[in-house]
């Protein structure tokens, strides 16, 4: 079963669960129709985790067609967010070991890294 069958039979099942309940509440048995309710409310908590894992899955793939796409521009964001998760370890390695060594450009760096990898990921949505 792949995702999008998987999201299908999720979005199956919340309909028949709310379905069962609405029965078990027509013939008064509230106890059963609640659990038909909480089967159906859980159902849809998992249909909605799979649609954000699909969404996640196309916005990586995104992300590698673009790096593959723009390899010469300096600011693609797979170099931008490596750069600076280098910088961050950096800093937090120097912040364990010597934090001496920390200067303001460390900082700068890591936050014109930041800014810059939120204006390209904005012009990528």
């Amino acid at each position: 079963m792949n995702l999008e069958e998987a999201t299908k039979y999720m979005k199956s099942k919340v309909k028949e669960k709310y379905k069962d309940g609405m029965v078990q509440l027509a013939v008064l048995h509230d106890e059963e129709a609640n659990d038909f309710f909480k089967k159906a409310e859980n159902y849809k908590r998992l249909e909605i985790w799979l649609e954000e894992l699909k969404e996640l899955r196309e916005y990586k793939r995104k992300m590698k067609t673009q790096f593959l796409d723009d390899i010469e521009n300096p600011l693609e964001p797979i170099k931008l967010s490596s750069a600076l998760e280098s910088e961050i370890f950096k800093y937090e390695y120097r912040a364990e070991h010597d934090p001496q060594k920390i200067s303001p450009l460390d900082y700068t760096i890591i936050y014109a890294l930041k800014h810059c990898l939120e204006e390209q990921l904005k012009e990528v949505e």
